[in-house]
C-alpha cells in the first residue's frame, strides 16, 4: 500500500494527513487509478 499513498501524495491528489482522516482506501484507489491514466495518457 505505501506505493499507492506514495503516488497519491506526490501527484497532490490528497496529503497523508487527509489519506489518515477524510478519505478511506476506495477513495485511495480511485485517485491512484485517475494518476495512472494521467501518466498513460501522457506518455
Amino acid at each position: 500500500m505505501s506505493r499507492l499513498v506514495a503516488v497519491v501524495i506526490g501527484e497532490r491528489m490528497a496529503t497523508l494527513h487527509e489519506l489518515m482522516t477524510i478519505y478511506d482506501s476506495e477513495d485511495m484507489l480511485l485517485m491512484w487509478e485517475a494518476a495512472m491514466v494521467t501518466a498513460y495518457n501522457k506518455s
